[in-house]
């Protein structure tokens, strides 16, 4: 496959969707894990959360290291490994069982989420690099919704693990294609050896980092209660709620391919943030109130979406102009990784403890405050002009 093509680029853009689908692939669940496994409320929230612990403890390390010894591989690794994880679901017959396969699966994300965005940065020219990181950002809105559809297909059903089968049979195809990915130039041994932290001491890529962790908790926050909040407010079930989600989300890369044409047009990515974040704060007043029309509130879930999917652009799109070293692409991807983990971590114990109160405001008034510090810590170095 020719390096830095498209075709390359949407098979590596492939590894970040399968990862992102491990995140989701288990919301819709709740109801069979409570019947089947006799999970708590407590213990399904961590559950969700547990998948991060890997990335929010070694992304960054790891992120080196794949820096070093080749993203190709790693790609490969990763999706052996998610295909073991999806097999082990299967025979699982605790809550307990089922928590260790989920810090094991969280492995996964490590490799896919540090090496993708680092062979698609190593593989594509000057020109190609901004649209394809754009590109990339579209990840996480695809894979959310293809777990979602994947679970929430076979909740409540005999057969409720259905999803886990198809996602670990995924993973073993992309494991074959991993042969056809590209090789990047071996360009690191003609340089000195980085120290494996080094990104940790670049403001640029920490607060980079930072300003995605605030995305991942509006995000990931509001995918983990919009099933179980929809339902309540509007008398459908979980499962059709799900898929109402899965295909809305769709709605991200809209936002993501929207902010790659401004971006091309000149505009600046510092402005076009500070727009995606009002819009965002406005959106989920009508995403939340149990009052609005149900029609207002799946626009409002569209325009949340779209200005979600923007935001994430903007941060992948700004990664490699943050970066002081083109060879550091994988440790500062995870960076933003493990920071991301961390947020990932925390983000289900504050939403399902939101939604158990029954108060809608308080959504909103988590959203702004993340909007809010995105905006505050967002580089400038990022700016496109």
């Amino acid at each position: 496959m020719k390096q830095g093509s498209w075709p390359s680029v949407g098979l590596i853009y492939l590894y970040g969707v399968l990862g992102s689908a491990s995140l989701s692939k288990t919301i819709p669940l709740q109801a069979d894990f409570a019947q089947h496994l006799g999970a708590s409320p407590g213990e399904f929230a961590l559950l969700i959360s547990l998948i991060a612990v890997p990335a929010a403890v070694f992304a960054t390390v790891a992120g080196s290291l794949i820096d070093r010894f080749g993203a190709r591989s790693t790609l490969i690794v990763a999706a052996l490994a998610g295909t073991a994880a999806n097999l082990l679901y299967l025979r699982a017959d605790s809550i307990l069982m089922f928590q260790a396969i989920r810090v094991f699966e969280g492995f996964v994300l490590v490799g896919a989420y540090s090496a993708a965005p680092a062979l698609i940065m190593a593989t594509t020219s000057d020109e190609r690099r901004g649209k394809a990181m754009a590109f990339w950002s579209t990840y996480m809105p695809v894979g959310v919704s293809s777990g979602l559809l994947l679970s929430g297909s076979f909740a409540g059903g005999d057969d409720w693990r259905g999803g886990y089968l198809l996602h670990g049979c995924a993973f073993l195809v992309m494991a074959v294609l991993g042969l056809l990915l590209p090789r990047p130039a071996a360009t690191h041994a003609a340089r000195p050896r980085l120290h494996l932290l080094a990104t940790y001491a670049q403001i640029g890529p920490l607060r980079l980092a930072l300003t995605f962790a605030a995305l991942v908790i509006m995000g990931f926050g509001m995918n983990t209660v919009f099933p179980a909040w929809y339902s309540q407010t509007r008398g459908v079930s979980v499962g059709a709620a799900s898929g109402i989600l899965s295909v809305a989300n769709l709605a991200m890369i809209v936002g993501g391919l929207l902010t790659a044409l401004l971006i091309a047009r000149g505009l600046a990515v510092t402005t076009l943030f500070r727009v995606f974040a009002v819009a965002g704060v406005i959106a989920s007043i009508g995403l939340f109130a149990p009052a609005s029309p149900t029609l207002l509130c799946l626009a409002a879930l569209a325009l949340w979406l779209i200005t979600t999917g923007a935001s994430t652009a903007v941060v992948t799109y700004s990664l490699p102009r943050v970066v002081h070293d083109p060879l550091q692409g994988a440790s500062a991807a995870g960076l933003l990784s493990q920071i991301a983990a961390i947020s990932t971590f925390v983000t289900p114990q504050i939403w399902l403890r939101l939604l158990a109160q029954d108060q809608w405001l308080w959504f909103v008034v988590v959203i702004a405050i993340c909007w809010i510090a995105a905006l505050c810590l967002l580089p400038l170095r990022g700016d496109s002009r």
